[in-house]
């Protein structure tokens, strides 16, 4: 199922990968081509869902949507959270990205990718 939004956001590279499970659109992706678990570091976000064993584009530089699993406000660094949403990183988290937008509660943000 596609997830539509509101926001703009602009990709500048992306990369194939092999999805080794379903990917939903607007996760953050492993090395691995799966999703990323609980505070780890990504290779980037998906912008459309995929089915696994299929070759997925991953987005890997510029800005995105991402589903997030709470609260995030604007400038807050993200990391990634269970099945690849993301939340706000503190101490010793992974940095995947930095928060364009504020949401309250679970929905989407935009995020500009760190490298």
């Amino acid at each position: 199922m596609s997830t539509q939004i509101s926001k703009t956001y602009q990709p500048v590279q992306s990369i194939s990968i092999n999805a080794n499970e379903d990917l939903p659109g607007f996760r953050f992706v492993s090395h691995l081509g799966t999703l990323c678990s609980d505070e780890t570091r990504a290779v980037g976000v998906t912008e459309t869902d995929w089915v696994n064993g299929e070759l997925a584009a991953v987005v890997t530089l510029g800005t995105i949507a991402i589903e997030t699993t709470t609260t995030i406000n604007i400038g807050d660094d993200v990391t990634s959270a269970i099945t690849g949403k993301a939340k706000t990183a503190s101490g010793t988290m992974p940095v995947n990205g930095r928060a364009l937008d504020s949401c309250e509660g679970a929905g989407f943000v935009r995020i500009k990718l760190v490298p």
